[in-house]
């Protein structure tokens, strides 16, 4: 996460006082504690400012593990999704090369 990198950078700068995060998971789905103790290292404070109502461990296992089905399943799909548009790329080239060599735009 490109931009996660550049905020601890600055952190470590000394370039900020407060962070300010709406919700938690929004700044690091796990590890937050982790996330948390580098601030506390550079004299940073984490501000949360969520009105949302707090969950029960359980509530809040199921919602990760969705999210993380939902990431993996959205990166098998797209790869795929990749590989099928280039090979029909390939084939309507391959179509369109071969109605030009045929002079009159229809295959043999």
């Amino acid at each position: 996460r490109k931009e996660l990198s550049k905020l601890l950078k600055i952190i470590a700068g000394g370039q900020v006082d407060i962070v300010l995060i709406e919700y938690r998971d929004r700044i690091a789905r796990f590890g937050y504690k982790y996330l948390k103790e580098f601030c506390r290292q550079f004299n940073v404070v984490i501000e949360e400012v969520d009105d949302r109502p707090n969950k029960e461990p359980q509530e809040e296992l199921v919602e990760d593990m969705i999210a993380i089905v939902t990431s993996f399943s959205a990166r098998l799909y797209g790869k795929r999704g990749g590989r099928v548009a280039k090979k029909l790329v390939q084939v309507i080239e391959s179509e369109v090369a071969a109605g030009e060599n045929d002079g009159n735009g229809s295959n043999p």
